[in-house]
């Protein structure tokens, strides 16, 4: 499936053509939706999710200030579970109560992000891109890692073009940003 990781190694030079972009950014509130579930299920999960979301902004009048993003909180290499937020950034810090959508923030700090170019499908060898790029440059990121399960403090991808906008894959445009550990 498409989120599994990759087979070969592809250099950021190879994924990106471009060094990462290293940038602080302020804190981001979203409004989102928690899910666990394995990484296959994303595809079905998240047209759901966001829809969801994007009812709860219109109903309750909630101004939406950017792209529609999935926040990595756990990756469980063991079994392929995730632990993400669905999300969509919103100018209020606070929403009103709701059994599905919450209120959530992705930290303030320094990121590492790379625009991924095209379809969902290699996505995850961006990611694995810019994971590489990071050891091989002694970066470390604002993350837990223990018996190949890994807890991001700030991993994310902002969903700038794609469904249902823009059909055709090879235009679409995800950026993947990770928090920089300041330690």
């Amino acid at each position: 499936m498409f989120w599994d990781m990759p087979r070969r190694k592809v250099t950021l030079r190879e994924a990106a053509g471009m060094e990462p972009k290293i940038a602080k950014r302020e804190t981001l509130p979203y409004a989102g939706v928690r899910k666990t579930l394995r990484r296959d299920e994303l595809p079905e999960v998240v047209p759901r999710s966001l829809s969801t979301i994007f009812a709860f902004l219109h109903e309750h009048r909630v101004h939406v200030s950017g792209a529609p993003l999935i926040r990595y909180f756990v990756v469980d290499y063991n079994t392929g579970d995730i632990e993400v937020d669905l999300g969509v950034p919103v100018g209020a810090t606070t929403l009103p109560a709701d059994a599905l959508v919450h209120s959530a923030e992705i930290p303030a700090g320094t990121f590492a992000s790379v625009i991924h170019h095209g379809p969902y499908d290699t996505l995850v060898q961006m990611t694995a891109a810019l994971l590489d790029w990071a050891q091989r440059n002694h970066v470390n990121w604002a993350m837990v890692e223990r018996r190949k399960v890994t807890r991001w403090a700030g991993r994310v991808e902002h969903h700038l073009v794609g469904l249902p906008d823009e059909p055709k894959s090879k235009n679409w445009r995800t950026e993947i940003a990770i928090l920089i550990s300041d330690v």
